[in-house]
């Protein structure tokens, strides 16, 4: 059973389990909005464990309890419960601030795909092990590493899962096609590295795709670029763009800046970057397809000297099936 009680501020233990990685960001808006500490104003009071020291553990509510703090109040009312198993509390935490405050790209894609990955230990009896994973005191993408690994060690297949991400979508009651959350997952591409130092930019979805398609090299200099000049975030596709067609990244950025008139401006017909151009979104992700598929061909070849026949059953069905899926969607361009 959960009740309310109000518990001082300074016993509230807040997680790096978040899947928000910047919780403090814009808080004196919201902490202008709860009124005071003898008359507040808070409809959803924050959600904790009682962990039985004096302390509580925060579930939901970061946001709220702090800019309780940011206001110096020294109780807040919450609703405590007992503790929940840690795919519970991740799914919590994930709905909570889904809908709220938009997360940034990377930290949203990652809370999604732990919640896949969770299902898919449950469907696959590994989830004692998920568990464990879940419950260290860990930022989400390190336990997104450990917990992908996990199942690839138990034979887990992206492409065949015990539990789709329609259904682990709908149950969080998201409403995502496949096409937008293909596009969403692709940001995890970039470098783990380079995610850290994109996580504190204020970059559209759009711009951490474009990213995802650089060498690591070329993530982590435009990456850097962005954090020095902020205003080179609105231009990241056009530079990424470039890139990919042969330019260096001096020539890519110089031309974003508007450097020197000996610059190619051939591309000066591209329009400037923004959410809406679904039709660039596409040929971005048909290129980065196309690069997989030419890899993951060039693998296959080599393991098997170009004769489907020489995989063992039921993988070499699974092989023509999907190079029949990738010719008849190639066929209105005459592929």
């Amino acid at each position: 059973m959960a009740e309310l009680r109000d518990i001082p501020t300074n016993a509230i233990v807040f997680t790096v389990c978040n899947p928000r990685n910047n919780p403090q960001e814009d808080l004196e808006g919201l902490a202008a909005s709860l009124g005071s500490e003898a008359d507040p104003i808070l409809p959803q009071p924050p959600l904790v464990v009682d962990r039985g020291d004096g302390t509580y553990q925060l579930l939901a509510g970061e946001r709220r309890t702090q800019a309780a703090i940011l206001r110096n109040w020294k109780t807040i009312t919450c609703l405590v419960r007992e503790p929940l198993d840690p795919v519970r509390t991740h799914r919590l935490r994930l709905v909570e601030n889904l809908h709220r405050k938009e997360l940034h790209p990377l930290d949203k894609a990652t809370a999604l795909k732990i919640a896949w990955l969770a299902a898919n230990a449950e469907a696959m009896d590994i989830q004692e092990q998920a568990h464990v994973i879940m419950e260290q005191e860990q930022p989400p993408a390190q336990t997104l590493d450990a917990l992908l690994n996990l199942l690839l060690e138990h034979d887990f297949s992206s492409t065949h899962p015990a539990v789709t991400w329609d259904t682990v979508l709908d149950g969080l009651g998201i409403d995502l096609n496949r096409a937008s959350r293909k596009k969403l997952l692709a940001v995890l591409s970039i470098d783990a590295e380079v995610q850290e130092k994109a996580r504190k930019l204020d970059m559209s979805e759009a711009a951490l795709r474009a990213v995802s398609t650089l060498a690591k090299d070329d993530q982590t200099r435009l990456i850097d670029e962005i954090t020095e000049e902020p205003e080179l975030a609105g231009k990241t596709r056009r530079i990424a763009r470039k890139v990919r067609e042969g330019d260096s990244l001096d020539d890519a950025l110089a031309e974003a800046r508007g450097e020197g008139d000996e610059l190619d401006h051939r591309h000066d017909y591209m329009p400037a970057d923004d959410d809406s151009g679904d039709a660039s979104d596409a040929v971005l992700a048909l290129l980065e397809a196309a690069n997989q598929v030419s890899a993951i061909s060039g693998s296959l070849v080599e393991t098997t000297g170009g004769q489907l026949a020489h995989l063992s059953s039921p993988w070499d069905e699974y092989a023509l099936q999907a190079i029949q899926t990738i010719t008849a969607a190639l066929q209105p361009f005459g592929g």
